[in-house]
C-alpha cells in the first residue's frame, strides 16, 4: 500500500474543498419550492401516497396556500429524514 505524501494530501484536501464549495453553490441555486413531480422524485413516493402523506396532521410537508401546488424543499428533506428515522427505529425495535 502506498502512503500519500503531504503534498498529495494537501492537493486532495484542496480538491475536496473546491468540490464542497461547488456543491454549496448548486444547493443554493436550487429553488425553494418544488413541483409535485420533483417532490415525488425526491421522496420516491407515488402521487397518491404523497397526497395522503401531506394530509396527515403530523406531516412535516409544507405546501403552497394558493396558486400552483408546490412543496417547500426543506419540508421534503425533513419528511425524508423523519421517514428514515422511523424506519431505523422500527428495525432496531424488531
Amino acid at each position: 500500500m502506498q502512503v500519500p505524501t503531504l503534498d498529495q494530501h494537501e492537493a486532495l484536501a484542496r480538491q475536496l474543498a473546491e468540490a464542497l464549495a461547488r456543491i454549496a453553490k448548486l444547493e443554493a441555486a436550487q429553488p425553494d419550492w418544488l413541483r409535485e413531480e420533483e417532490a415525488m422524485s425526491l421522496t420516491g413516493l407515488s402521487r397518491s401516497t404523497l397526497i395522503r402523506e401531506r394530509k396527515k396532521n403530523d406531516t412535516p410537508l409544507v405546501i403552497t396556500d394558493s396558486g400552483p401546488l408546490r412543496y417547500l424543499r426543506s419540508s421534503v428533506e425533513a419528511f425524508n429524514e423523519a421517514r428514515m428515522l422511523r424506519k431505523t427505529t422500527l428495525r432496531l425495535a424488531a
